[in-house]
């Protein structure tokens, strides 16, 4: 069994078997991963997906999970599935599935995901409204638990890693915004996963919000080395001035034009993005062994749960 360390204090969960657990959002790679981690332990998952996709009820099917179609929008159907359920994970942002919260039976175990962001920069308005869902979210459902998660890695989608790899195969030089020197600390997400389904059967961790990290904390600078060994390129690294990237792109978003990086971003480039503000869960997967299985996966050796 594994164990996340929280500071000096080390989580034990029970994982009993045989629960019936919605996973709302197993339609995507972390969801996915929770319904199979789910599915291994002896527990009979509820993969709730939004969007029909080819073979995609199968494949929950073939993972022992039951397929259910679910809008977070429709109520009633969300209700009835909370009905005959002991616990649920909702997968998409806190932002998305704090309504949820509330229709959640009394003492129902819940995980919700929010981000690190929010402690990393309070005043963006898109973190204040998620700080403000994690408040409303413990206020409906007190034993809940949040997990905020740094930067998710690790399958071919992720939006972070696997859009670097792709970019140093391509490009010449990989853009760096700011010196390199911000602290990063990116999560494996199969990590993420098993650390949801702890959390989902742990009582000591009811009604907190935790961080959740990997295993290090490394520079940009690292991090980008890193990537390029994996995918098998030299790193090539353009740095660039924030003091002339967050006006380009705050510019171009107001021109209504696509820039490589949003404007919020560059502003948070100098800022370390380890876990701030809460308590932390720290991952096991070290981040060479996670970006092995990502390119592996970009090559088409594997991907997903």
């Amino acid at each position: 069994m594994k164990c996340f360390a929280r500071r000096a204090i080390v989580f034990k969960p029970q994982r009993m078997s045989g629960k019936r657990i919605l996973v709302v959002g197993a339609g995507g790679a972390l969801g996915r991963a929770i319904t199979a981690r789910l599915s291994a332990l002896g527990h009979d998952p509820l993969a709730a997906y939004r969007t029909p996709k080819d073979g995609l009820e199968d494949s929950f099917s073939a993972l022992g999970a039951t397929p259910v179609r679910l809008d977070l929008d429709d109520r009633h159907r969300l209700e009835a599935l909370l009905e005959n359920a002991d616990g649920a994970i909702f997968t998409p942002i806190l932002t998305v599935s704090a309504p949820a919260a509330d229709a959640l039976r009394d003492a129902m175990p819940t995980v919700f995901f929010s981000s690190n962001n929010v402690a990393v920069d309070p005043e963006n308005e898109i973190y204040a409204r998620l700080g403000e869902a994690e408040r409303e979210t413990l206020a409906a459902a007190p034993q809940a638990v949040i997990l905020r998660p740094t930067m998710i890695y690790g399958y071919p989608e992720d939006g972070n890693l696997s859009r670097l790899i792709k970019a140093m195969r391509r490009l010449p030089f990989a853009p760096m915004p700011g010196n390199g020197a911000a602290l990063q600390q990116p999560i494996y997400y199969r990590d993420l996963a098993d650390m949801a389904v702890d959390a989902l059967f742990s009582e000591e961790m009811r009604g907190q919000v935790f961080a959740a990290a990997g295993p290090e904390p490394m520079s940009q600078k690292a991090l980008f080395a890193a990537a390029a060994a994996a995918a098998g390129t030299r790193l090539r690294a353009l740095h660039l001035p924030l003091s002339v990237m967050a006006p380009a792109a705050a510019m171009a978003e107001r021109l209504g034009l696509r820039f490589f990086i949003k404007a919020a971003q560059l502003r948070r480039a100098s800022a370390d993005k380890t876990p701030q503000g809460t308590k932390t869960l720290l991952g096991w997967t070290s981040l060479e062994e996670g970006l092995k299985e990502l390119v592996r996966a970009l090559d088409g050796g594997g991907a997903g749960a």
